[in-house]
């Protein structure tokens, strides 16, 4: 399992590794650069007081082969002798061909050289490089040593400070693992780092759109149990009526009820399933262009046998076309509903109108009907769930405008109802923006 602590420790502490060694390697540079300055003034200055006697008396110069924790070695060429006077027992180093200094490998080593010469003799102060890098060596050790000391003390520091930065991070699991199951309450962000309120900004919206899903399921399963309670006590009652019925028409028309019932309690499953499935995701999912005016149309071209039965007339009033973004699955379970349920509540010789037409930005689908209309105090409630009104006779569960007031609101629009054309009936529809309305984005 990847650990945020673990990978910022190992991190850190290899940056921090890293920046020592840098700093080390910096230091004995630096060192290097100043002791090369140093001894090189030395030997210069060394090569220049020697040359000040004007004519060295080699025979008299004291030499130091007895010392060799000399860090010089010092040779006069003097045409007078045979071999050069060096101050160290060491092999003679090359006759320099010119003033200065100069880097020479001598004896298996490397040297650092500085000639200079008076006026028969060459004299030159020669020195190890490798003595000259022990030196810069001790010199950056003692300067890092209290540095490397505090590398323990820098590592229990960053541990400390990742615990810290991350204590946030454990304080959120734990007010997590200490909810309720059902609590969907929003975690507090004012107290949190600025990294971490984005992610509590997300949690949050997932706990309210699972209790807003929570609490359609439980709004389901009552409207389905209140629902369901009456059609199934009543297709009990008449299965004991049909089996009780003597052959004949009585257990004929015992059947023919029981049929029926069975038919009311089917389509009343139909719109349950239909309510439950405009939950609030669905408004989430994207929108797909359609034509409103071809929907409605083969909505009405459905239907138009049962408007032809009940020998109602059904006009349309449709535009060429009606270019809209939606949904069209649950579009036509609106509009089919809308126009099953102006056919339900027109009497015999009436008529029932589909019209699609603009308004403002969007798109108004109404359907108005001849039938007895709707008191005005009960208009608002009709789209509530189950409500079916106080003089309602026609077949029905009370959810199909409750279906189409969802619809809407999953498509960002509005339901509306008025009176229907001159004053009689009911006209009930939608409104449907022309571009995804707040709920699809």
């Amino acid at each position: 399992m990847r650990s945020i602590r673990r990978w910022l420790l190992v991190a850190l502490l290899a940056l921090l590794a890293l920046a020592a060694a840098l700093g080390g390697a910096l230091t004995y540079a630096s060192a290097r650069h100043e002791v090369d300055a140093l001894l090189d003034e030395e030997m210069r200055q060394v090569a220049l007081s020697l040359r000040d006697h004007a004519r060295l008396d080699v025979e008299r110069i004291e030499r130091s082969a007895q010392r060799p924790e000399q860090r010089l070695l010092v040779q006069v060429d003097d045409p007078r002798r045979e071999q050069p006077y060096r101050s160290r027992d060491a092999a003679p180093l090359p006759r320099a061909s010119g003033e200065g200094f100069r880097d020479l490998d001598h004896a298996g080593a490397r040297w650092r050289a500085y000639a200079l010469s008076n006026e028969a003799q060459v004299i030159q102060v020669a020195q190890p490089v490798a003595q000259r890098r022990a030196l810069a060596l001790g010199i950056a050790l003692r300067i890092l040593a209290p540095l490397l000391l505090l590398v323990p003390a820098g590592a229990a520091l960053l541990w400390w400070i990742v615990g810290r930065a991350l204590q946030p991070l454990a304080e959120l699991g734990g007010q997590l693992a200490r909810r309720q199951p059902g609590s969907a309450e929003p975690l507090a962000v004012d107290s949190l780092p600025e990294e971490v309120r984005p992610m509590v900004k997300a949690l949050n919206g997932l706990l309210a759109r699972l209790h807003a899903a929570l609490d359609q399921q439980r709004a389901f399963s009552a409207d389905a149990a209140h629902a369901l309670r009456t059609p199934l006590a009543a297709v009990t009652l008449q299965a004991q009526l049909a089996q009780r019925a003597p052959e004949g028409p009585a257990r004929d028309a015992a059947l023919g009820k029981l049929e029926a019932g069975v038919k009311r309690a089917s389509q009343l499953v139909a719109q349950l399933l239909a309510l439950a499935r405009l939950d609030p995701d669905a408004a989430r999912q994207p929108a797909a262009p359609i034509d409103l005016a071809r929907l409605a149309r083969e909505v009405a071209d459905e239907l138009a046998p049962l408007a032809e039965r009940a020998q109602i007339t059904l006009r349309l009033a449709l535009p060429a076309a009606a270019p809209a973004p939606g949904q069209e699955a649950a579009l036509t379970m609106a509009v089919t509903n809308l126009l099953d349920n102006a056919l339900r509540y027109t009497p015999a010789g009436g008529q029932v109108e589909l019209a699609v037409q603009e308004d403002g930005a969007g798109w108004r689908l109404a359907v108005s009907d001849s039938g007895p209309g709707l008191p005005a105090d009960e208009r608002e409630r009709v789209f509530d769930r189950f409500y079916r009104g106080r003089d309602s006779r026609a077949p029905g569960s009370g959810l199909g405008l409750a279906i189409v007031r969802e619809v809407a609101r999953v498509h960002g629009g509005e339901t509306f109802i008025a009176d229907g054309p001159g004053g009689r009936g009911l006209t009930v529809g939608l409104r449907l923006p022309a571009a995804p309305g707040p709920a699809q984005r």
